[in-house]
């Protein structure tokens, strides 16, 4: 399911880009751009489309956490560069170890060093990596040291925020962790993960982390969620990690027990199908003619990821064999316009349009097949052009 959050932007030619100047740190010379919430150290193109992704990620965070921007002391820093040098020349001057890829939130826990905090990303590689980040920025300029498994736990929640050029906002929930917790032959108890201190604490912290924080969101139950809410207004600024985490878990147990959050937790996960299990489900109905039971698991599939080829082959599949060979190309071509293999598609279409009694554009389609993929389907269709043509013939 997705979900639209309405991003209160200012007006893009007024506030939003209102101050403008340039920084120069470490010989390396950006523009900087002002937003309401943040600090964009880009070139001028980029800075325009990141203060736009970054001003929605952060209404789209707030709308569930509700802080008090007024709190901020100053603007959140973003760093960003295309080249790969500046970006490990930089990152590497203020962090031990290896450059992380992609992006990274620089975090210095003094006092003295918290005008250093930023957001560090190189463009055009930063791919999955920027969500979890820039999550983690937003949430520690709040809360430097918030519990682990709502750090955790929300950032991979909100790992599928997508946003478009204008900034405008829309999640579809993140069930990447959903097999891995729901084949752990024990699950830890959720509160082994709320009191947790360090990921290595749990075995599969992270997505129990993410469990966690969906069980609380979408279990239906508004007294979990109402608990959820009310542990944020907990979190303070000063507080260590193991003060932050213990206020939460107090705020959330205060009117829940232990023992029920156990057990609504654990079925609650196992009540859930992930993208992958439903496509499984409906391949495996559909090969067993269970045709009811296969549209609904690619449905469901369909539900969590709407851009992805197989449901949309499968029920296209299942059109055809109804005789509704209208709607059979329909999600052809959608399978197509999401990456199915164009081969396989082109044969399913050409089968379509000869049932239609489109003999022509069937031979072409199956021309087409057999010189992509000569080696799977070249004999087949072969033998099906000399079918049709003769068919037409008479």
């Amino acid at each position: 399911m997705k979900h639209r959050f309405a991003i209160g932007l200012l007006v893009l030619a007024g506030a939003v880009f209102a101050r403008q100047g340039v920084a120069k740190e470490v010989g390396i010379e950006l523009p900087v751009l002002w937003t309401e919430h943040f600090e964009i150290h880009a070139e001028a193109e980029d800075a325009r489309v990141l203060a736009l992704q970054m001003e929605g990620r952060f209404a789209a965070y707030n709308a569930v956490f509700r802080f008090d921007p007024g709190r901020l002391d100053r603007p959140l820093r973003v760093r960003a560069f295309r080249d790969l040098e500046r970006y490990e020349s930089h990152v590497g001057a203020r962090l031990a170890g290896e450059v992380p890829p992609g992006a990274v939130y620089l975090h210095f826990a003094q006092p003295e060093l918290a005008d250093q905090r930023e957001l560090v990303i190189h463009l055009g590689r930063e791919g999955d990596v920027l969500p979890f980040q820039a999550f983690v920025q937003f949430l520690r300029a709040f809360v430097p040291n918030p519990p682990i498994w709502l750090r955790d736990g929300f950032a991979i929640h909100f790992a599928t925020l997508e946003l478009d050029r204008e900034g405008a906002a829309t999640h579809r929930e993140n069930l990447v962790w959903l097999d891995v917790v729901q084949d752990m032959p024990e699950t830890p108890s959720p509160e082994a993960v709320m009191r947790a201190l360090s990921p290595a604490e749990v075995e599969n912290f992270p997505g129990l982390a993410w469990s966690l924080v969906s069980f609380f969101l979408n279990s239906g139950n508004d007294g979990y969620l109402r608990s959820l809410n009310e542990s944020f207004m907990t979190l303070t600024y000063a507080n260590t990690v193991e003060a932050n985490t213990a206020a939460v878990f107090a705020r959330i147990t205060a009117w829940n027990d232990v023992a029920a959050i156990a057990g609504d937790h654990l079925i609650y996960v196992n009540s859930r199908r992930s993208f992958s299990r439903l496509v499984a489900e409906g391949q495996s109905a559909y090969a067993e003619n269970r045709t009811e039971e296969a549209k609904a698991a690619f449905r469901g599939a369909l539900e969590i990821r709407p851009d992805h080829y197989a449901p949309w082959y499968y029920l296209g599949l299942m059109a055809f064999n109804a005789g509704d060979t209208e709607t059979a190309e329909r999600y052809y071509r959608i399978a197509l316009d999401f990456g199915a293999d164009v081969a396989s598609i082109l044969y399913a279409m050409a089968l379509n349009a000869a049932t239609a009694d489109r003999t022509d554009e069937a031979v072409e389609l199956l021309r087409r097949t057999a010189e992509i993929a000569p080696d799977r389907f070249g004999e087949r269709a072969e033998t099906l052009i000399a079918q049709l043509e003769n068919i037409a013939r008479q």
